[in-house]
């Protein structure tokens, strides 16, 4: 028998002609370098911006802005489609595209039911399209070997904790009233541990229960990414847009719209009703009298070209015809188009910012007239903002691909988006509800 060399890790069988190593030699044969930013806040949890409000700032300026809320809505409506399905693909027959035939198996369809995935994933796209973070928690079985729950939690209410020794995340924090600088007491935060791979020996985790934290990634940031439209809330574009509404509102409420300036000589009631045939109490009703008949000739669109007749007198000492009566027409100074372009400027960068084209929201495009923009304009522009999803969707697809490979599903099973087709004219295709799943024409 040939001797059995023994080295190091491993040993040599020569007579089986065999090699034997450890079972966690074929692991990694190292970890990835993290880096730990410089944290000096008192608390457990790292701050979301300078105050630990920037969610809650984000809502307040989103709140006074029609345009960028119905361009966000408009990336997460186009971003999910018609919903989420999970498919194989199934080569063809013909030697074409592969075929994406949806699942039917059991337990992938009732997770996906009775979670209700296609209802609350929404959520979690909206929470990256505006944040660029989303957190999911997950609730598993008593056996840690299979993930039952998924739920989306509100993303303005999540902090990350700290990191750790290790430079890793442990955990993140979940409360609805951070502005009162909350505690631990009477469960005002929650605390729920992040998901550890180190932990995980592919079969069972020891969590029963443990959350996920997804984003869409910008760098030089460890705890919280930033949008790329939030560049208009720092270079004060968005402040504009929602200012110029303010102003004009004040300068409504406020002005003075004064058309006529009717000019009544001084001594006309005198002269007119003279005392002692009218007493001071007469001619203060002439005088009433008067300006109320002023005033019903003078409004109205009915007395629109109407003449007016007043009387002159002649002064015997100056030898020459008093002045009169004298309406003038005061001309409006008011600006009716004042801050309309700095609000259309700003809305322009507003939408440049979030990447919708203006006709997918009934907006024209900037510098040209007003107007929704034609229905190939608008099916081109949805179909571009469509392609160019591909790593958003890459982004919010991941915890289904978690699920899947958690609980052991088959690893064939993908997922994806399903669009409706508007490609076609509405004389070649006058329905339009033909359906399909998005990568099937990528």
């Amino acid at each position: 028998m040939s001797k059995i060399i023994v080295e190091g890790n491993y040993a040599i069988l020569p007579g089986a002609k065999a090699i034997v190593s450890p079972s966690g030699s074929a692991g990694d044969s190292g970890k990835t370098a993290l880096a730990a930013p410089y944290d000096t806040s008192p608390r457990e949890w790292s701050n979301w911006g300078d105050s630990n409000l920037f969610p809650q700032e984000v809502l307040t300026d989103l709140d006074k802005n029609s345009v960028a809320l119905r361009a966000l809505d408009k990336r997460k409506r186009v971003h999910f489609g018609r919903g989420i399905t999970a498919y194989r693909e199934v080569p063809d027959a013909a030697g074409g595209d592969p075929k994406r035939v949806p699942v039917t198996d059991p337990q992938v369809v009732e997770f996906m039911r009775l979670n209700k995935i296609n209802l609350i994933w929404p959520d979690m796209i909206m929470g990256l399209e505006v944040f660029a973070n989303g957190w999911i928690e997950f609730i598993v079985n008593k056996a840690g070997d299979r993930i039952n729950r998924v739920f989306v939690k509100d993303p303005a209410y999540c902090r990350l904790a700290k990191m750790d020794d290790s430079a890793r995340i442990p955990a993140m924090y979940y409360s609805a009233q951070w502005e009162k600088s909350p505690s631990f007491d009477n469960l005002i935060v929650r605390k729920l541990p992040l998901f550890d791979a180190e932990k995980y020996n592919g079969i069972t985790y020891p969590d029963g229960q443990f959350a996920m934290h997804i984003h869409y990634r910008s760098f030089n940031k460890s705890f919280y990414h930033v949008p790329l439209w939030n560049a208009v809330r720092t270079n004060k574009w968005m402040y504009i847009a929602n200012l110029v509404p303010t102003l004009k509102a004040a300068i409504m409420k406020n002005q003075m719209t004064i058309k006529y300036h009717i000019q009544i000589p001084n001594n006309y009631f005198q002269e007119r009703y003279p005392s002692p045939d009218y007493t001071k109490e007469q001619v203060e009703a002439k005088r009433l009298e008067v300006l109320t008949e002023m005033d019903s000739f003078l409004a109205n669109v009915e007395n629109s070209g109407k003449a007016f007749i007043s009387w002159s007198f002649y002064s015997k000492v100056k030898q020459d015809f008093l002045t009169g009566w004298k309406i003038e027409v005061i001309q409006n100074k008011l600006d009716n188009t004042a801050y309309l372009p700095d609000s259309q400027a700003a809305n322009s960068e507003i939408l440049f910012a979030i990447g919708v084209d203006p006709c997918l929201i009934g907006a024209g495009n900037p510098g040209e007239a007003i107007g929704a923009g034609s229905g190939s304009d608008k099916r081109e522009a949805y179909w571009m903002l469509n392609a160019d999803m591909g790593t958003d969707r890459s982004v919010s697809l991941s915890p289904l691909y978690f699920i899947r490979d958690f609980n052991k599903w088959d690893p064939t099973i993908q997922f994806d988006y399903v669009t409706v087709d508007t490609s076609q004219t509405q004389d070649q295709h006058p329905t339009k509800t033909a359906k399909r799943i998005d990568k099937t024409q990528a």
